[in-house]
């Protein structure tokens, strides 16, 4: 299997992925906007592997959708819309912190 193949595969896999972010999404959320451009990307970026003629402009057109998706994605961050996840990282990390520290309690076998 050829190389831009491989990646128009990948690219479409991502936009699924992609598109399932956004139908977990709030509806009218900078999120969502983001994933949706984020599959648009990754749409635009499979096509260009598949036609390499087009692969220039449909390579820049798929880049500023990318940018414009991760900037809708850092407007989100900053505006609170991510809270809740960052939420549940922070409590999982502490949960996790608390198991290492239980289980490391008896010492270390190399002291």
């Amino acid at each position: 299997m050829s190389l831009e193949i491989i990646r128009a595969i990948v690219a479409f896999i991502l936009g699924i992925l992609l598109v399932d972010q956004y139908r977990r999404s709030t509806a009218g959320s900078r999120r969502r906007r983001a994933f949706a451009l984020g599959t648009a990307a990754m749409l635009v970026i499979a096509i260009s592997n598949l036609f390499t003629a087009a692969l220039v402009p449909l390579m820049m057109i798929g880049g500023g959708l990318t940018l414009a998706a991760v900037w809708f994605l850092w407007q989100a961050y900053r505006r609170g819309e991510l809270e809740d996840r960052f939420e549940q990282a922070r409590n999982y990390l502490e949960a996790e912190r608390r198991r290492y520290d239980e289980q490391d309690r008896g010492g270390s076998q190399h002291d």
